[in-house]
């Protein structure tokens, strides 16, 4: 869970190179390359071909299960630590994502409401998933209304 920049870099590289040395001495077989291309099992679809293929999910609000909360998870391994996830949640979302100051890694708070702005940001592929959320989730809406209203 080293972060890839700065001092944690030389750490990083030296924790993986003992693991992989402690992986090869356990199987004491070389590792084995397959160099055959990759051949594709179905065909590639084109652009024709995938138009209006999502229409048929699309439906109205009500449609939708109110009671299948996701929250953001981040793979400390794969992210890059650009930021990206946590300006935009910081900026359009709900200040769901804090970086750590000292190696930079983000976490996710409660706050998290599942509105997968982190993921659409994110420039790496699978560095972010929606997970079902464990806890009940409390919207927090503004203030509450007060009991004696000069209204």
């Amino acid at each position: 869970k080293l972060p890839s920049f700065g001092p944690y870099l030389e750490q990083r590289k030296k924790v993986i190179a003992e693991y992989k040395l402690k992986l090869m001495a356990e199987t004491l077989t070389p590792l084995k390359y397959d160099k055959r291309p990759f051949v594709p099992r179905k065909p590639i679809p084109a652009v024709k071909d995938v138009i209006g293929r999502a229409l048929q999910y699309i439906g109205s609000y009500g449609q939708l299960n109110n009671k299948e909360h996701v929250v953001a998870l981040i793979d400390e391994q794969m992210c890059i630590n650009c930021g990206k996830c946590y300006m935009t949640c910081n900026d359009s979302g709900y200040q769901a994502i804090q970086f750590d100051p000292q190696t930079h890694l983000p976490t996710i708070t409660d706050n998290c409401t599942g509105c997968n702005l982190c993921l659409s940001v994110c420039p790496i592929i699978d560095c972010i998933k929606m997970v079902t959320r464990t806890t009940p989730y409390e919207p927090n809406r503004g203030l509450p209304l007060a009991v004696d209203s000069v209204y």
